[in-house]
């Protein structure tokens, strides 16, 4: 379960109110003044006494946390001051108090809603007091810079992360200006905009902006104050999330250690430390250390709050989610009885909270394979939650999914299957819909939520397709619109509105992202929480998608890019001649009651006559990743007969294919590490000899490749190599590109290509960003893969942790100063992967890196290989051919002269390609010269 989310915690200040209503001279002979100041006092003493349930300091804090402890007693402080918000709000228009006094005052209120989790009430609140400091030109007030981060602050929280960032730099930009980079409200901003940007993916901006916070915290208000210690706190939640787990923890235990002494245990703050401290423990897998602090978090809360309250219930309900890690189940059941009984008990049969704990009983009693009280228990929280929430809520498809895995356990496939579709098809409508306008950040939370779905349903497929054999075609389709879904192209179509000229195109984009954003998050409400916020969903989605349909009438690059039509299976068989087969791979952790570390490879295979695809399991998954891959990168590097590896990764599948000549081949996990046509058959020949194997990145690829037109691109190529590394000669020369370019220069310029070349020193990353739509991309140079980042503090110049938590910075290509850039001393010389995704390639009929292990990259379930080959054809490039080991010059010459030669005599990539290396094989006949380098389209 994934728990880690923003909440904002409020640490008011207090302030007077003056706000009073208009009234007579007198009433009764009792004069107005003193009447007035009664009523004023009155409403003084009533905030100032529901302030006093809240944490409080001097300014306000953006706290980042990892899980929603202390919801329902917000809501309990809401329903207590509920009246005397409404009293001062509605007071704020009479005319006794100055328009300074009524603008705090709303602010001021504001700030209470969004503390108890009334986010539109607030909105209402803070826009009410902008207006006012606005309106009466009160902008060099510091109360002014106040409201525009409590804007942000609120923003940031409905996802809005556009407006958020814009109005955290207007309160960073203020409060310099009011009170000086050293003052308590200038540094409450820096760490606000700290936590967006960590929210927003924006790692190595947080960190800087956090640093800068701690730094300015540890002067004033001190590093013994409640400021400090939430900024540590801040830190720790990012480089959690950055996988550097250790610092993590050193800096939530110093954060708690302060907070221990400047909040009460009761504080709901302090509390909420120690839940992520507990999160982040259960993370690391300490489990035991976990499990001390839910005791004592639990402890604190019965005696704040008593054993009957909701929040003391979550917390139960906590514990019996870890105790299932750690197999402690003879405790899980009491637990969640006794979480349920009070949420039974609070809030009535009909609550999402307790649907919560009734759908993680019913999943208890499923892995403890005990049937009648899972489906009773799952059943009763489905009802719950789509009454209270709807049937499209994620919640709620949680537990139809949970339904689903519960009939497949039960043998009733056909239950089963529908229940697993009715999942996947909303969560295809999301992707559709949503994914593509989300953050980087943003796309691969939203991966990380759903696509266990669609792994465990390819478990399922792989266990009841001989019983339901359409199955097939249903994995197919999902695999065709999931596989790759992280590294798509909408990343570059956003850099090109942005960077583009037109200003009025570019605010209406960012509108449509905001709008997106904040819808995504209104999904995840409940029914109530939106009819009480008064929150037309219907209207939002309407403006959404009238700005939508604007901008893809206005502009070519958003329709390129956001428009989406779902493929499936039959739109793929419909372009195959009776020549073609299509083997879609697909990696599966296969799933028996609970995720395991078997992993099987499915591959769906299509032709022209298949009824459905028919679908052939390799359950020897763990052994292909590990055995048997080192057996045939051994006997490649080795140059000696491989008798394996053939029958382990594709002789079941060969048995598929028939007489079929051409393949089509859409890799998945380990097999994006070989080369099939390498795979060497039991008579001694090659699959390179019976078979045109055609790589794809995906087979939906295929449609578009089967349409296409000769080329009428321009005659360009853009030849780069040879680069000069620099003069430390820890980066071996390439002189032999230099005649490879050359020759390859003479062939294209024979045919009439208009040929730039960046050779040495001009072999440049500056020099290759610029490169713009060339008909032929070639690169000469060191590739480099890091399989794994660790131990040092940089890695190809790179930190450590950054590229630990991003793959696409583990691969790239050296360029001439790669030295310098090695060695810290130099910000370009190494290109990587992900710098390469945004390089400008749209009409690159196909891109060639003449360089070693370029086609590596880490694996990733349903993603392919993230690397450099998925990082060209997200910049654009049709086709590429790269290289999956070392292979010397002279061989690598050879197959690029040939290829080349091919290439403009038959104007066919994939044929020039072909010729190429059965040249090269003629010349040497071990696969290690002539199977190095894979052509992928």
């Amino acid at each position: 379960m994934n728990r880690h989310f923003l909440l904002f915690c409020f640490l008011l200040p207090i302030l007077g109110f003056s706000q009073i209503p208009k009234i007579p001279g007198s009433i009764g002979g009792v004069s107005t003044s003193k009447i007035l100041n009664k009523t004023k006092d009155l409403l003084i003493t009533q905030l100032d006494k529901s302030k006093a349930e809240y944490d409080t300091t001097s300014f306000n804090y953006a706290i980042s946390l990892s899980d929603n402890a202390g919801l329902y007693e917000n809501e309990e402080k809401w329903l207590r001051n509920q009246k005397l918000f409404s009293d001062v709000l509605k007071k704020t228009d009479g005319t006794s108090s100055t328009p300074l006094q009524q603008a705090e005052q709303e602010n001021e209120v504001g700030e209470m809603m969004y503390a108890s989790n009334k986010y539109t009430s607030a909105e209402n609140a803070f826009r009410a007091s902008k207006l006012k400091f606005e309106a009466n030109a009160l902008t060099s007030e510091t109360s002014y810079s106040k409201v525009i981060s409590n804007l942000g602050l609120l923003y940031h929280t409905t996802g809005r992360y556009i407006k958020a960032e814009e109005l955290e730099k207007q309160a960073i930009a203020l409060r310099k200006e009011q009170a000086g980079e050293g003052s308590i409200a200038y540094a409450a901003s820096i760490n606000n905009l700290g936590v967006l940007y960590k929210d927003m993916g924006r790692y190595t901006e947080a960190e800087s902006f956090l640093n800068q916070a701690i730094k300015l915290n540890s002067v004033s208000p001190g590093k013994q104050s409640a400021a400090y210690a939430i900024t540590l706190n801040n830190q720790a939640m990012l480089y959690e999330e950055m996988g550097r787990f250790q610092q993590a923890d050193q800096l939530l235990s110093e954060a708690i250690k302060i907070a221990s002494e400047v909040m009460t245990e009761k504080s709901t703050n302090y509390q909420r430390l120690l839940i992520n401290q507990a999160l982040l423990y259960e993370g690391m897998g300490q489990y035991t250390k976990a499990d001390e602090i839910y005791k004592k978090a639990i402890s604190i809360k019965e005696k704040k709050l008593g054993t009957s309250h909701p929040d003391y219930a979550h917390l139960l309900n906590l514990q019996a989610e870890l105790y299932m890690l750690m197999k402690k189940t003879t405790e899980v059941e009491a637990l969640l009885k006794k979480s349920s009984d009070i949420y039974l008990k609070k809030f009535g049969a009909n609550h999402p909270s307790y649907a919560g704990v009734l759908h993680n009983l019913g999943n208890y009693y499923r892995i403890q394979n005990q049937q009648t009280p899972a489906y009773t228990n799952l059943n009763k929280a489905l009802t719950i939650r789509v009454l209270a929430l709807g049937d499209k809520h994620p919640d709620a498809l949680q537990t139809k999914e949970s339904i689903a895995l519960l009939d497949w356990q039960a043998k009733n496939y056909t239950a089963a299957a529908s229940g697993f579709q009715t999942v996947l098809d909303q969560d295809m409508i999301l992707i559709n819909e949503y994914f593509s306008a989300l953050s980087e950040a943003e796309k691969a939370r939203f991966w990380d939520k759903i696509h266990p779905h669609f792994d465990h349903y390819a478990s399922f497929v792989a266990d009841a397709y001989q019983s339901i054999p359409e199955l097939t075609g249903q994995l197919y389709t999902y695999q065709l619109s999931t596989k790759a879904l992280l590294l798509n192209a909408s990343t570059k179509i956003r850099q090109q509105i942005l960077s583009s000229s037109d200003a009025s195109l570019i605010q209406e984009y960012q509108e449509w992202l905001d709008s997106k954003e904040y819808l995504s998050r209104l999904y995840g409400m409940s029914k109530s929480d939106l009819a009480e916020q008064k929150i037309n969903l219907d209207s939002i989605e309407n403006s959404t998608n009238t700005k939508e349909k604007n901008l893809s009438a206005k502009s070519s690059i958003f329709r390129s890019g956001y428009t989406t039509k779902t493929i499936t299976w039959k739109d793929v068989q419909a372009v195959l001649s009776t020549e073609d087969a299509v083997v879609e791979l697909i990696h599966i952790t296969k799933f028996n009651k609970e995720v395991t570390d078997t992993i099987y490879y499915g591959a769906l295979v299509l032709t022209k006559e298949s009824i459905t695809p028919q679908f052939v399991v390799l359950k020897n998954g763990n052994q292909l990743e590990k055995r048997y891959l080192a057996y045939y990168r051994n006997s490649i590097k080795s140059k000696t007969a491989d008798e394996y590896s053939y029958a382990q990764y594709w002789q079941e599948i060969d048995k598929s294919l028939g007489a079929k000549k051409s393949i089509y081949v859409s890799m998945d996990g380990i097999y994006s590490q070989i080369n099939i046509s390498t795979l060497r058959m039991s008579d001694g020949s090659y699959l390179f000899d019976k078979k045109n194997f055609l790589l794809v990145s995906n087979s939906k690829d295929i449609i578009k490749l089967k349409s296409e037109t000769p080329s009428q691109a321009a005659l360009t190529a853009t030849l780069i190599g040879n680069p000069l590394f620099g003069t430390s000669g820890s980066v071996a020369p390439l002189p032999g590109t230099k005649l490879e370019l050359e020759t390859i220069k003479t062939a294209l310029t024979v045919k009439g290509y208009k040929v730039t070349s960046f050779v040495q020193a001009e072999a440049s990353e500056q020099n290759i960003r610029k490169v713009s739509n060339p008909k032929i991309l070639h690169i000469a140079t060191h590739g480099f893969f890091i399989a794994e980042a660790g131990g040092e503090e940089k890695t190809m110049g790179i930190e450590t942790e950054r590229s630990a938590l991003n793959p696409m910075l583990r691969s790239g290509l050296l360029m001439s100063n790669a030295e310098a850039a090695m060695d810290g001393t130099s910000e370009f010389g190494i290109l990587t992967a992900y710098e390469v995704m945004n390089l400008n390639l749209d009409k690159t009929e196909i891109a060639i890196i003449s360089a070693c292990e370029t086609g590596l990259g880490d694996v990733k379930n349903g993603e392919g290989v993230y690397g450099l080959q998925r990082a060209f054809l997200v910049a654009g490039a049709d086709a590429l051919i790269m290289s999956l080991w070392k292979v010397n010059d002279e061989a690598t010459q050879k197959l690029m002269t040939s290829f080349y030669k091919n290439y403009l005599l038959l104007n066919n990539k994939q044929k020039a390609f072909k010729a190429a290396q059965a040249e090269l094989k003629a010349l040497y006949k071990d696969p290690y010269y002539w199977g190095a380098f894979v052509l992928i389209q």
